[in-house]
């Protein structure tokens, strides 16, 4: 490996059989100044820059400052590294032994940053995978393979990982004991892994692994988080999709909140158990003071057993006093009950005995009523009278007022008629000059205006002559606009149409998975099987041969899309050996494939042998060089032959160096007989020989029919299908810009055709006025005279018209009066008419109750005579229930009396009586049971100590959960804050780097989903939330930017970040390399690692180191 870089070295040791790409020249050797040729023991020395050299040996001579720590100055004095590595855990070199594709690699990084540059297959990845082993990462972490013996190299039966790291910084690590500098290896076995930790003297330390554990986490090293160490697989991943839940997990583990949250789920859990130990705490109390309690009352019983007998007699004088009270309750309801009985029977025997009397006092006030409206109603009519003649002597004085106010109306408008006729004589009287004057200067006025119209409707005319050739201007570029979205239309339906067919050949293939032959299609599957029924048996020889590409293959993958492409041509194609069999298989063939696209038929003679061809072969006269027809291997001879004479395979090249094909083909002198192509497959390129030397640029598409089973194939569909999906996108948006053109050219016609319009509308109201101006009729003015004249009659017509104004309106006061004086005569005799109907009203009323009382007595008479009869037996019940009820309660009360004197109280009976059971329990307790008052009040004493200890325990319990609860809550506090400040900082960090090349982004926060989702707006103007939708350069740009992000909220002292440029192109290449170096720039105190397979046009400086 080569290396160009200010300081440091990358070393290996040439091995046989190494399988990595190296190349087959032997080592390079140097001139030293002396003219002699030294070979450093097998290593080759990368270095380019001597000056370089010199400046690190005089960094390495001089050595850094040595921190205060350090202890021993002959270890940091004799072993320094270069001052640069200022900084704890920076990685100052690598060696890797038998470890995958390296038998031995050694690597010098410079401090600040590193550019790893190698084709696939060099063994880049295998640093990046070696960093993380020998960090004690596990090889399942690396996705690189299952358990770690498997990246032992191939014949090798150990290896070893080698990691030299900086102690120098403001935490080292017990500097005292490793120096400025310490090593960590690992040996790997095929039966064991071992660790060993080593001095910067390279003396062994530890071979722990939870001391290496300790010096990472004293340098804050974290191998396993892929923002600090993203593998080549990681990489890969990282970059084909940005999922929410994936971007959100990725955002808390590059953070290490996802730490702090299973922390915190620990102290919620921890504090879970504490408050379950609280809850059997306290039922364990509860059981404890049960005891106490029954403890306590033992003793109480046993002192108060006397007092239990008073409490006994009590209840008993309760509980008959009880009764007591109950019974004279019953006799009191039933005294009321009697009352109210006696008081409705009273009222049914005064009913039922006055009914005879009672009617004829209301048969009399009823006639009484009667003769009373009969008077009331002759009053009503003879005032009725007086109304009617009142409303009719004002209705007539109304009509009267509106005939003079007719009249009175006609004479003010003839009056004012004559005044306003008065008024115009004398205008025209006082104006007559002025208006011959007028008139005059109208005239001169009007030919102005007409001069000036004239002139308009120049200008007009002109400026629609000229909207009118824009206008057409506007349509021809309409049209090619039309063109370009018809032609763009008919591309999208081709693409649909594209899509179409790759969906039914996936369902085709889907359906003859077994079937080799479903790579052609089902009509190739029905035509074999035709042509195999047809010349059965000893016809078979005659069979024609197709689809030719079954019978082809090549055993060599390297070049397996090479030769289909060179032979796709004739790869669907059938040969037959006569024009009999040629138009038989033609109709079998036109009837499998009814709607064209028919395969090619080939007539050819049958032979059963392959032509000798090693005359007119080629013969490779260069290394790495091949011929075409070695690399297909084809069965039929038939088949074979067709190839040779159409296609002379036997004469094709085929390299992997363009400068071998330059060299073969451009000098006559070089190229080797019989040759007449050579192709470069890895470059797409293709070299006609001199004397007509051409090159040309050939697209080899991945293989479709040779050795591609059914299963790729429909991966390869897919993969067409999600390429024909990126296109449509891209037509689609094409389309809408030129369907939006098409729109805007469209409204700018119309808005030509509105302003020819409206200059039209303009010229036809100037030629309207010039037409009003040059008919006008002007005023004819009166003669001075006749003026006189009729201002002298419309003033005597005006004195009559005032004097007839004035009578009316004084005739038509005094009917006003009348009318007045009419009214109020009017509404005294309403108010009586209505005070008369309202007395009629009120004797009809009491009239009617009258009635209804007399017929109220009659219908209710023989219903009142059962009522008293029940109510009577009634009583008689209820009297008789009084004297039982009231013998009940004297024999009570005696038997109260006898037990004690009477004792209020509130309780039930129910209570009372299990009271008494209670006592009475407790007193057969008593003396059945022989309790010692000494051995239960020592028991009480033991059971109360016992209380107070555990009430002492459940304090200090309640006093843990509650500081954990506190502690547990802030944390919580601190963590979403936390939290908060990370992801903006990153969505921050992520935006501005977007924002270097115009790109927009969103971002959808939800963490009770745990998703963070990205919305990325490139320039262009196409919206995505997912990277599928980007291209290439674009996601790798998205994918930098927001690692840039997480840096930003994470400090490490590297970064390795593997394939980072994996889909871009050479422009976006350059600013994702930029934007990385920039990083660098302004975080000197970190070391980054950058491993591409593209070359690299960086160049090597004080901080940037690139080994190739």
């Amino acid at each position: 490996m080569e290396r160009s870089r200010r300081s440091g070295r990358i070393r290996r040791a040439p091995t046989s059989g190494s399988d990595s790409d190296t190349s087959p020249a032997a080592p390079s050797r140097k001139k030293t100044k002396k003219g002699k040729t030294e070979e450093e023991n097998g290593f080759q020395d990368a270095s380019t820059s001597q000056a370089a050299n010199l400046r690190t040996g005089r960094a390495r001579n001089s050595g850094p400052k040595r921190s205060q720590n350090v202890s021993s100055m002959d270890l940091t004095s004799e072993m320094s590294i270069p001052n640069a590595f200022n900084r704890c855990g920076k990685v100052i070199s690598m060696r890797l032994t038998n470890f995958m594709c390296h038998s031995n690699l050694f690597i010098e990084f410079g401090s600040n940053i590193n550019f790893l540059v190698g084709n696939n297959g060099s063994g880049k990845s295998a640093v990046i995978t070696a960093l993380a082993l020998g960090l004690t990462s596990s090889a399942r972490a690396t996705s690189r393979a299952s358990s770690i013996q498997k990246l032992i190299k191939n014949g090798e039966t150990s290896a070893t990982i080698s990691i030299t790291l900086s102690n120098t910084g403001l935490r080292p690590f017990k500097p005292e004991i490793f120096g400025p500098h310490l090593t960590v290896v690992r040996h790997i076995r095929h039966s064991s892994s071992t660790y060993d930790l080593l001095d910067a003297r390279g003396r062994s330390v530890s071979k722990k692994v939870g001391e290496i554990r300790r010096m990472l986490l004293c340098f804050s090293i974290n191998v396993e988080n892929p923002i600090f160490v993203l593998n080549q697989e990681a990489a890969r991943e990282f970059l084909k999709e940005l999922e929410p839940e994936s971007n959100y997990k990725l955002l808390m583990k590059a953070t290490q909140l996802d730490v702090c949250a299973i922390s915190l789920f620990q102290c919620h859990e921890q504090r879970r158990h504490f408050s379950q130990d609280l809850e059997h705490l306290m039922k364990k109390r509860e059981v404890v003071e049960k005891q106490v309690e029954a403890v306590e009352e033992k003793l109480s019983i046993l002192k108060d057993k006397e007092v239990v007998k008073v409490k006994l007699d009590q209840s008993q004088v309760m509980l008959a006093w009880l009764a007591v009270t109950r019974s004279q309750n019953e006799l009191d309801q039933l005294e009321h009950s009697i009352s109210l009985i006696e008081d409705k029977k009273a009222k049914l025997e005064q009913t039922t005995s006055k009914k005879e009397t009672t009617q004829a006092t209301l048969t009399q006030q009823l006639n009484q009523f009667e003769s009373t409206k009969n008077v009331i109603l002759g009053s009503y009519k003879a005032q009725e009278v007086k109304v009617r003649t009142a409303k009719k002597t004002v209705q007539d004085l109304l009509v009267k007022i509106s005939s003079v106010k007719a009249q009175l109306d006609n004479a003010q408008r003839r009056m004012r008629e004559e005044e306003h006729t008065y008024a115009a004589c004398e205008k025209h009287i006082g104006s007559y000059h002025a208006d011959f004057n007028r008139v005059k200067e109208q005239r001169e006025e009007h030919a102005k205006q007409m001069e000036a119209l004239k002139q308009q409707v120049t200008e007009s005319d002109e400026v629609i002559a000229r909207l009118r050739e824009e206008q057409q201007q506007m349509k021809r570029e309409l049209t090619a606009v039309q063109e370009r979205t018809d032609a763009v239309k008919l591309e999208r339906a081709q693409l649909h149409k594209s899509k179409r067919n790759i969906q039914w050949e996936i369902e085709t293939l889907s359906r003859n998975k077994s079937n080799t032959l479903s790579m052609y299609g089902e009509q190739a599957i029905q035509v074999v099987h035709a042509l195999r029924t047809q010349y059965a048996g000893a016809n078979m020889h005659r069979m024609p041969r197709g689809p030719l590409g079954q019978y082809i293959s090549a055993p060599n993958p390297k070049y397996r899309d090479l030769v289909e492409n060179q032979l796709l041509s004739c790869l669907r194609s059938y040969i037959v050996s006569s024009d009999k069999e040629r138009q038989s298989l033609r109709a079998l063939l036109q009837n499998k494939f009814p709607n064209g696209n028919v395969p090619t038929i080939i007539t050819s003679s049958f032979t059963d042998r392959v032509y000798d061809v090693s005359r007119h072969k080629v013969r490779p006269t260069t290394p790495n060089t091949t011929v075409l027809i070695d690399e297909i291997s084809c069965d039929d001879p038939v088949v074979m032959n067709y190839l040779i004479d159409m296609l002379r395979i036997e004469t094709v090249l085929v390299t992997e160096s363009k400068e071998i094909a330059e060299f073969l083909t451009s000098d006559t002198e070089n190229v080797p007989p019989n040759l007449t192509r050579v192709l470069v497959p890895n470059l797409g390129l293709e070299y006609i020989p001199s004397p007509n030397y051409a090159v040309y640029s050939n697209k080899i598409n991945p293989a479709r029919y040779i050795h591609v089973n059914v299963d790729e194939r429909i991966r390869q569909l897919h993969m067409e299908q999600d390429a024909i999906k990126e296109k449509e996108e891209s037509l689609e948006a094409n389309y809408m810009q030129h369907k939006q053109i098409l729109e805007k050219t469209n409204q700018e016609i119309s808005k030509k055709s509105v302003s020819i319009g409206q200059h039209q509308s303009r010229n036809n109201r100037a030629m309207q006025q010039k037409i009003e101006l040059e008919n006008y009729d002007y005023p004819e003015l009166p003669e001075y005279d006749r003026l006189k004249m009729h201002l002298s009659d419309s003033g005597e017509k005006i004195e009559k018209c005032r004097e007839e104004r004035e009578a009316l309106q004084q005739k038509l006061d005094e009917i006003n009066e009348r009318k007045e004086q009419f009214r109020r005569e009017e509404a005294n005799e309403t108010k009586a008419l209505e005070d008369i109907n309202q007395k009629l009203s009120t004797v009809d009323t009491e009239f009617q109750e009258v009635a209804s009382k007399i017929r109220s007595l009659d219908l209710h008479f023989e219903e009142n005579t059962r009522c008293l009869e029940k109510t009577l037996q009634v009583e008689r019940k209820m009297l008789n229930l009084k004297a039982t009820t009231l013998a009940e309660l004297e024999k009570a009360r005696a038997a109260a009396e006898q037990l004690g004197e009477f004792i209020a109280t509130t309780q039930s009976e129910e209570s009372i009586r299990e009271s008494i059971s209670r006592y009475k329990s407790k007193i057969r307790q008593v003396e059945q049971l022989n309790y010692n008052v000494k051995e239960v009040e020592s028991e009480l004493c033991v059971l109360r100590d016992n209380l107070g200890q555990q009430a002492k325990q459940l304090n200090i319990v309640e006093s843990v959960i509650q500081k954990l609860r506190q502690a547990y809550h802030q944390r919580a506090q601190l963590f979403q804050r936390s939290r908060h400040h990370f992801f903006t900082m990153v969505q921050f960090q992520f935006e501005q780097a977007l924002s270097m090349r115009k790109f927009n982004v969103s971002f959808d926060t939800n963490d009770r989903d745990k998703t963070w989702k990205i919305n990325v707006f490139p320039p262009s103007g196409n919206e995505t939330s997912n990277t599928r939708s980007l291209s290439g350069g674009e996601r790798s740009f998205t994918t930098v930017s927001l690692l840039k992000g997480l840096w930003s909220t994470s400090d490490h002292p590297f970064y390795f970040l593997d394939e980072y440029d994996v889909f871009t192109d050479e422009v976006n290449r350059k600013f994702i390399t930029e934007i990385l170096i920039n990083e660098g720039m302004e975080c000197k105190h970190r070391q980054y690692c950058f491993l591409t397979p593209q070359d690299t046009e960086v160049q090597a400086s004080n901080f940037i180191t690139v080994h190739k």
